[in-house]
């Protein structure tokens, strides 16, 4: 009979140790809590650097303030470049306005120079770089570009005494020319690398350089697509145009990294502009568009770039 007792006490004492060592340890068993939701600037932590987003991207803070503040650089024609009445006028100051219109807001020109459009964009003094500028390494570093607005690149004139035998770019390549352009006006092109034939000089500027073979002095002049359509606008009984250009520099419109939403939205209204032909006809107009369509004063063409 004790035998029995025994065997039926087992179980319950052995429950009763479980039951008192799983007491004993309750207090010291706690829920993991929750972390707070993040607040409306959050912070991303990346390789020990840690960097902050605003609650508010570009395209809300345009439409907050009612005004989109475009960087411009001042007297680059035919983009930009005030008219005889002091108006700003060209190509993209008429894409700034389209932009400014569909976005329901006034629009604000910035006028800079070139080196200051970049680090004032950076800065948040302007909302977007609308302005000319060409797609390269160093500024792609810096901001985020659009998709192309404008396909360019380098072309050149040639005085009209030459124009038969100087049709492309590689029938510069020969012993007993002269081809010249100013000090930036083949940019990180090379000249003389691509026409080891010819003789290659680079001036000061580009009016000296158009000077010398205004005058006859040189063969050909090399520079920007538009200072040369510019150059053969004012002297078209000097120069001849080849306009087929021989670089390919993209140009685009560049806005701070990261803005994703505000990309997209340009990049969009590009692609509408390209579809409904406006982007074209404002490149016809702008392209083709002489000195004394575009309303400026004679001072102000005879000073060039």
């Amino acid at each position: 009979m004790s035998r029995v007792w025994v065997g039926a006490l087992l179980p319950c004492v052995f429950c009763l140790v479980i039951g008192l060592v799983v007491f004993s340890y309750q207090g010291s068993w706690s829920e993991p809590k929750l972390s707070s939701p993040p607040h409306a600037t959050s912070a991303v932590v990346s390789g020990g650097l840690e960097s902050r987003f605003p609650a508010q991207g570009t395209l809300d803070v345009i439409r907050s303030r009612g005004e989109l503040r475009v960087g411009m650089q001042a007297g680059y024609m035919p983009f930009q470049i005030p008219a005889s009445d002091g108006r700003p006028i060209g190509l993209e100051v008429d894409a700034a306005s389209l932009v400014a219109q569909a976005l329901g807001v006034r629009l604000r020109i910035i006028r800079q120079e070139n080196r200051e459009l970049i680090p004032s964009l950076l800065r948040g003094k302007t909302d977007v770089i609308m302005s000319a500028l060409s797609i390269t390494p160093e500024r792609n570093a810096q901001v985020v570009f659009t998709r192309p607005v404008l396909d360019t690149g380098r072309v050149f004139a040639v005085h009209r005494d030459h124009a038969e035998s100087l049709q492309q770019f590689r029938d510069l390549n020969r012993t007993g020319l002269l081809v010249v352009s100013g000090l930036a006006g083949c940019g990180k092109f090379k000249t003389k690398e691509s026409l080891p034939l010819a003789a290659c000089r680079e001036l000061p500027d580009s009016r000296s350089a158009l000077d010398e073979v205004i005058q006859g002095r040189a063969d050909a002049y090399v520079d920007e697509e538009f200072a040369v359509r510019m150059a053969c606008a004012k002297h078209p009984d000097i120069l001849v145009g080849r306009f087929e250009p021989f670089t390919y520099e993209p140009i685009a419109w560049g806005i701070r990294p990261g803005d994703v939403h505000w990309l997209n939205w340009l990049n969009n209204f590009i692609d509408s502009m390209q579809y409904d032909g406006t982007l074209e006809a404002l490149r016809k107009k702008w392209r083709n568009i002489s000195p004394e369509e575009m309303g400026m004063s004679i001072a102000l063409l005879k000073g060039g770039r």
